[in-house]
């Protein structure tokens, strides 16, 4: 089976967890004897395959600067952003050509590219749906630019994969999308046997944006550093970086509050190592990597229960992101009881192994199989 699959991001260039899950995917199904094309906009550095069923193609021009999973600002709503997402499409509806069994798109950036090409060499389309605008706008005031977009895209899909049931209920809800259409796929994690010595650190680790919930991580810390001494870390950027700092200084907590940017991959790796508790306070989360990584690196985590790895991850503490009394409670639970770290810690580590790519790759594998 041959398959091209278009996407905006591939390690080691990412900004979120859909370049995680392009990797995961695509070697998973690689090792399943799939050829995949992996279609992706050209940058200043050349991406290089590492398997040699794993093919990477890049299209356009370097500095192009398309940059879409995060929701744009504002002021950035305007001809030029757009006008580098159709240019992007057009050049992929283009360039994809061959014998292709199948197209798989991932939310809305390549979506008109893949409903063009699918009906330029007759195969079908998959799309997966990592994210929507409601839950990137934080269920508040999405574009309507993007939901007319998304929408088209998922009708004229021929199957759609979400990655958790929340993602598939706003699917149903929202867009119109007949339930049978639509298949679940939970995410993965490679997991990893080390561990570092562990930091009275809490830790917060996504982008600075209203979908992830940092200003709710930010109340829960001010109640915590009532009862126990700790440092709470925010690793990330976003547009409300300078808000956040401002919340932290208003609180009076910026000096147990650190901001750290941008982290590399092996500084990502290293805060997981280190930190006590992984706090991820989503206010509308598909999915969640990020909450598997934590648990993989030996870190408790304490998940949003609008987070879709909530539907499947037994071990760890639920919480609605909302709710800072009781999210604080359970920080303060996990820094000052050992033993309750150490178990959680233990038995949601050995959960974690049953989250592989080679499940997620089966998986879409009987979709591509189910559509021949």
């Amino acid at each position: 089976m041959k398959v091209a699959m278009l996407g905006w991001e591939y390690p080691p260039f990412k900004v979120g967890g859909l370049g995680t899950h392009c990797y995961g995917l695509t070697h998973g199904l690689a090792e399943k004897n799939v050829h995949i094309d992996f279609y992706m906009p050209k940058l200043r550095q050349k991406v290089k395959s590492d398997n040699k069923n794993i093919k990477i193609i890049e299209v356009g021009e370097p500095g192009d600067a398309i940059f879409p999973y995060d929701r744009p600002d504002d002021k950035a709503l305007g001809g030029k952003f757009f006008d580098l997402v159709y240019r992007y499409n057009n050049l992929l509806a283009a360039r994809v050509k061959g014998n292709y069994d199948v197209v798989h798109v991932h939310d809305w950036l390549t979506m008109k590219a893949g409903v063009q090409i699918k009906e330029k060499l007759h195969i079908p389309l998959v799309l997966t749906v990592h994210s929507t605008e409601y839950d990137r706008a934080g269920m508040l005031y999405p574009n309507q630019w993007f939901i007319d977009l998304e929408r088209e895209g998922m009708q004229k899909a021929d199957r759609i994969i979400a990655v958790s049931n929340y993602t598939k209920k706003i699917v149903v809800e929202k867009y119109g999308i007949p339930a049978e259409k639509i298949t679940v796929i939970h995410n993965a994690v490679y997991p990893t046997e080390e561990e570092g010595e562990k930091k009275p650190l809490v830790l917060f680790l996504g982008r600075l944006t209203i979908q992830k919930g940092p200003e709710f991580f930010l109340k829960a810390a001010k109640k915590v550093l009532e009862y126990e001494d700790a440092k709470f870390v925010i690793a990330g950027v976003g547009d409300m970086m300078p808000k956040l700092i401002n919340q932290a200084v208003d609180m009076g907590i910026s000096n147990k509050v650190v901001f750290t940017g941008k982290l590399s991959d092996e500084e990502v790796q290293h805060i997981y190592k280190i930190s006590s508790i992984y706090v991820m306070p989503s206010v509308s989360e598909p999915f969640g990597i990020t909450a598997l990584e934590a648990i993989s690196a030996g870190t408790p985590t304490i998940v949003s229960r609008s987070a879709g790895v909530s539907e499947v991850l037994k071990n760890c503490f639920k919480v609605d992101f909302w709710d800072t009394d009781e999210m604080a409670n359970k920080i303060i639970a996990l820094l000052r009881y050992d033993s309750l770290h150490s178990t959680m810690r233990q038995s949601s580590k050995r959960e974690v192994q049953l989250f592989t790519w080679d499940r997620v790759a089966d998986q879409t594998l009987r979709v591509y199989r189910g559509l021949a």
